[in-house]
């Protein structure tokens, strides 16, 4: 018997074994996995495995700053200048289309046959003349610009040269040939009249000529040779020497001079520049050249000088090449053990928030997984919009901080955003290698913002909050930057500054103060945002603000107004409830809009059956009398899960809904309960009545708002059974009201104390005297 009784004594676990239950539940893996999967995202997006890259435009080191390790940086003007001298050297491509020139030839011939006849010269046709014209060099003072200047022959001269030279049929085969000779070597080279690119789309001097169709038989030319002038220019004695050759006649040299000026009068261009060509050309040569390097060497080469600015035209890319190539030689070991520091820092950092949410503030917090994901994801995306948007040159890494503790802050309250945003700052800042001033001003502007936050009544607040945050910040930094001293940088000696040191405060205070103002303007601007962001953030995160709430509790809400219609006296009821709880909410610190809003619709289901409710029935009958307790009690609870209901069907907030179905929470239906044990007892064969079946079926109140909305209901409601509402009596209505809920344990889940329950029963007699306090009786009245 003894052993049996040791055996039944179960000792209660140690907390560790206690723990370990509890995380190898379902629930708590989840949230472990939603933890570790935001633990990893957050490493990834900051990178905690290799060292930040410290600089930033503007910055100004406070001594020289030498490479650590050899690289090799590009000099970009250096290639440029190599690149576009090997633009210049291109070849361009043109396309020859010789074919006019065969045409010119075949014209040349049949324009001389057509004068070959023994015709007389004054017995010409018109075309003849014509002919002649063209063959005929003009006089000096009529010569075009293409003619080429030779002694003057008359057109008899020319038609009787032309006739004794070319008269015989073998003569005619000759002068074929001499033709031939002469534009054969022209027509394959071809004619150009200017170049069709400049001296920077590549060579002057010579270019690459294709014939029409075939762009791999391809030949390099000098320009010289196929520039249309040039070609006049030696054409005539190309002519005559060929002509002297080929006739041996003293009529040889009249007939190259006709042929050498018809030539220089319609010789056609037979050369277009290829653009698509040469563009490939020239990109295939700036491909070929290879990058401009500069050495740098290791605890030799200056990166940064101190006391001056770093710029982005030659401080910083010299500095992020240098981190860069120091990233690269690092070692497997260095990168494990920097990554096993950051994860355990992020370790610390959830340790530290969520020992501090679980046991000081709000449990649910990390117990339900939906506000989990959400606490987490809001630091998550917090943490990647700031690696895009702060490096150079936005540097605004402010705006999505100050967003986040705005966000929190009214999605999870003051304490949480204070918490969340300070460790998330630090993160922040080890991450993407900022220094401890930047620190305290990424803090100082998100306490700021939470702090200044409160209640959002106007659409102005955030604006305001923005708006002093942005001084707060301006000023902070500034401060922090003097005590960090950076008003006071030392300069190393020069040749123009013989000294070991000299003070640039003056230099770098105008620096200094447009960086403050420049983090204060994107705090107001992050104000500017989350006032369009609000409607959203409110959706997404389940809350509502006063602003979403006095717009919720409009009159003209299509719920009210059916309800007003419907069911008149339980709409007086709810605005009287509304006007006693706001009040009563607001003396124990709750959220007293909150309370009146959700006073308004506490009672929406009534508007189904409202002839069933004591304050929508006209004098002469019940709708009771006909039902029995248990149907009656049905219809009464009903008016609950059909409250909410509808409050979902028109997309009423979460905390409205709450309120629908919490303002009852498990109470009793007294009256029907004790009609049904009255019947009960006069009937001995009925069962006894239980109390489960004439109770609301819950919750019971979660908030304080919903406790107080419980009280105010049925005080609001008890106290119109008053014959003589006077303030002692509804003193006792209120204390017999609230003592039954206490005992009942409806504010067991509320965390309501009996303090607060006391302010809660004063403020409500106070209100409740207030609305039946007592009238003058006017000589003549009846008595109401």
């Amino acid at each position: 018997m003894r052993g049996e009784r040791v055996a039944s004594l179960q000792l209660e676990p140690s907390a560790l074994k206690r723990w370990a239950q509890q995380l190898f539940t379902g629930q708590s893996l989840l949230q472990l996995t939603i933890a570790a999967v935001a633990a990893f995202l957050l490493v990834i997006i900051l990178q905690g495995w290799r060292p930040a890259f410290s600089y930033r435009e503007g910055q100004v080191p406070d001594r020289d700053i030498v490479a650590r390790v050899a690289f090799d940086l590009v000099d970009t003007q250096q290639t440029k200048m190599l690149r576009d001298q090997k633009r210049r050297e291109v070849l361009c491509y043109y396309e020859n289309r010789s074919q006019p020139i065969t045409q010119l030839r075949g014209a040349i011939k049949d324009q001389l046959f057509a004068l070959l006849a023994d015709t007389p010269i004054d017995e010409l046709s018109d075309n003849q003349r014509r002919t002649l014209t063209a063959f005929v060099p003009k006089p000096a003072d009529e010569e075009s610009t293409d003619a080429i200047p030779q002694q003057q022959i008359t057109p008899e001269e020319a038609l009787a040269a032309a006739r004794t030279l070319l008269g015989k049929s073998e003569q005619l085969d000759k002068f074929d040939a001499a033709l031939r000779s002469i534009l054969t070597p022209i027509a394959e080279s071809g004619v150009l009249q200017s170049l069709g690119h400049d001296s920077d789309q590549g060579s002057q001097r010579s270019i690459i000529v294709f014939p029409a169709g075939l762009p791999d038989d391809e030949v390099f030319l000098d320009v010289p040779r196929v520039r249309r002038p040039e070609i006049l220019a030696s054409l005539p004695q190309t002519v005559t020497e060929t002509f002297q050759q080929t006739f041996n006649a003293p009529e040889a040299l009249i007939v190259a001079r006709m042929v050498s000026n018809y030539l220089a009068n319609n010789l056609p261009e037979t050369l277009s520049y290829r653009q698509d060509l040469s563009e490939q050309a020239r990109r295939k040569a700036e491909e070929s050249v290879q990058d401009a390097l500069v050495s740098y060497f290791p605890t030799v080469s200056k990166l940064a000088t101190a006391g001056k600015p770093i710029s982005r035209f030659d401080s910083l890319p010299l500095l992020r090449a240098e981190y860069n190539a120091w990233v690269e030689q690092l070692s497997f070991g260095e990168t494990a053990i920097r990554l096993t520091a950051f994860v355990g820092m992020i370790g610390a950092l959830y340790l530290l928030c969520g020992i501090y949410i679980y046991y000081q503030y709000d449990p649910s917090l990390l117990t339900e997984p939906k506000r989990l994901l959400r606490l987490l994801g809001l630091m998550v995306m917090t943490c990647l919009v700031c690696r895009f948007i702060a490096p150079d040159p936005f540097r605004a890494e402010i705006v999505p901080l100050v967003l986040c503790a705005m966000t929190a802050t009214i999605a999870f309250g003051r304490q949480v955003a204070l918490l969340v945003t300070t460790c998330l700052s630090l993160a922040i800042t080890l991450g993407l290698g900022f220094d401890i001033s930047e620190f305290v001003t990424l803090c100082g502007g998100t306490c700021a913002a939470t702090l200044l936050l409160g209640r959002i009544r106007t659409r102005t607040k955030l604006i305001y909050v923005g708006l002093a945050a942005g001084t707060i910040v301006c000023l902070t930094h500034l401060g922090v930057d003097t005590v960090a001293g950076k008003l006071n940088v030392v300069m190393p000696a020069s040749p123009d500054v013989p000294v070991l040191e000299v003070q640039t405060w003056i230099g770098l205070l105008p620096g200094l103060l447009s960086e403050s103002l420049r983090l204060g303007g994107f705090t107001l601007l992050a104000g500017a945002l989350m006032t369009g962001m609000l409607p959203f953030v409110e959706s997404l995160f389940g809350v509502q603000t006063d602003l979403s709430l006095l717009e919720l509790g409009d009159a003209s809400h299509p719920l009210l107004r059916q309800l007003a219609q419907r069911a008149p006296g339980t709409y007086n009821h709810s605005i009287n409830v509304a006007a006693i709880a706001e009040a009563a909410a607001d003396s124990i610190g709750a959220h007293g809009l909150l309370t009146r809003v959700g006073a308004y619709f506490h009672d929406i289901g009534k508007m189904f059956k409202p002839n069933y409710f004591i304050e929508n029935q006209e004098q002469g009958g019940n709708c009771h009398d006909t039902l029995q307790p248990a149907m009656s009690t049905l219809v009464i609870i009903a008016h609950v899960k059909d409250g909410a209901d509808l409050g979902r069907q028109h997309r009423l907030p979460k905390p409205i809904i709450d309120f629908i179905e919490q303002h009852h929470g498990t109470t009793l239906v007294e009256y029907f309960f004790r009609e049904a044990a009255k019947r009960s007892q006069s009937d001995p064969n009925k069962e006894e009545v239980s109390e489960t079946s004439f109770r609301y079926p819950g919750p019971k109140p979660q908030t304080l708002e919903a406790a107080v909305l419980m009280l105010a209901d049925s005080v609001e409601s008890a106290s119109r059974t008053l014959v003589e509402p006077t303030s002692s009596r509804i003193q006792n209505l209120v204390d017999q009201i609230a003592m039954k809920k206490l005992l009942d344990g409806q504010f067991d889940q509320c965390g309501l104390t009996l303090q607060q329950l006391d302010q809660l029963k004063s403020s409500l007699v106070k209100s409740l005297t207030a609305i039946y306090h007592g009238r003058v009786k006017y000589t003549g009245q009846a008595s109401a």
